[in-house]
């Protein structure tokens, strides 16, 4: 069911350098003695044990998107949760989640370096461990939101599946109505699947939209106030606390080009009835059909010159 060879094998290179590399960031920052990074070291373990479940989870519950006229649709690639159940359902959408939990665990970094410029004192009475646990709470609580939206309301139901069916099976060969998935129909359905789709795709545009916009905020007022003047810190943990926040907006632009603009861009094609993915696609196929024609042209052309020469 995989579109071509590197669908199937980026996603398991992905996991398995995130199996590598996080435990071992879990290491360095567990025995680390020279950055000092006292509590925040919880929030970087946090982070880390977070990427290696997401990395779990696009292991277990591999994910392909399928646009087809007015609907989006994901689906279960491969694995044990392909095939059709209402637990597999419930699964994806959980799965789905964990788009959403990656802008939690990344709120939680904005805020605490936010705190430790603008309110250090609450910020060392309070962290360990109401602070710790509120953050994973939080994390728990995007996961259970796009859960809930994704299953109850984008659900694949028949009359969503029909829709797609024919798409589906000429573009994968499989029959929707055995596979796991979940289906988004904004036209040309149902009153009810169409009420269904246009609310949870617009509850999970909210979140996402929110969510970034509070990332935009707190890395505001942390580099201004970083670049401030008043700001009554030493050169070195001045430095430091550059250095980090530099560090996090990298992090923080990861999931945005990764997930949140993939996302929105694939959720809204379907609303003016477009699917420029496949569009790019079928251009590039055509022009690496046209150059492998036309070599082969010149070459039939630069053959027949040799051979009238030959003759002559």
């Amino acid at each position: 069911m995989y579109i071509n060879f590197a669908h199937f094998l980026i996603p398991k290179i992905s996991a398995l350098c995130s199996f590598a590399i996080n435990p071992l960031t879990v290491y360095i920052v567990w025995n680390d003695k020279k950055l000092q990074l006292g509590n925040y070291r919880y929030l970087l373990l946090y982070f880390a044990l977070f990427n290696i479940s997401t990395s779990i989870m696009d292991m277990l519950v591999p994910m392909c998107v399928l646009n087809h006229r007015y609907a989006f649709s994901v689906f279960v690639s491969e694995g044990y949760f392909e095939e059709f159940s209402e637990f597999n359902q419930f699964f994806i959408a959980f799965r789905c989640g964990f788009i959403s939990g990656a802008y939690a665990v990344l709120h939680a970094h904005f805020i605490y370096r936010f705190l430790v410029l603008f309110n250090n004192q609450f910020l060392t009475r309070w962290f360990m461990p109401h602070g710790i646990l509120v953050a994973v709470l939080y994390c728990f609580f995007h996961i259970v939101y796009w859960t809930i939206y994704c299953y109850a309301y984008i659900g694949g139901d028949v009359d969503r599946r029909l829709y797609i069916r024919e798409s589906m099976f000429e573009h994968h060969g499989v029959d929707v109505m055995n596979i796991t998935i979940i289906i988004a129909q904004y036209f040309e359905g149902t009153p009810q699947a169409m009420y269904k789709s246009r609310v949870g795709i617009g509850c999970l545009s909210l979140l996402s939209i929110i969510s970034l916009a509070l990332i935009f905020y707190f890395g505001y007022k942390i580099c201004h106030k970083l670049s401030s003047q008043s700001l009554e810190m030493s050169e070195k943990t001045k430095k430091l606390q550059t250095q980090l926040m530099k560090a996090l907006i990298v992090q923080a632009l990861i999931p945005t080009c990764v997930s949140f603009a993939p996302c929105l861009f694939a959720w809204y094609q379907p609303v003016f009835g477009l699917d420029l993915g496949r569009k790019f696609t079928e251009t590039l196929l055509f022009m690496k059909s046209f150059r492998k024609s036309s070599k082969t042209t010149c070459s039939q052309i630069s053959t027949g010159q040799s051979m009238s020469q030959s003759n002559r």
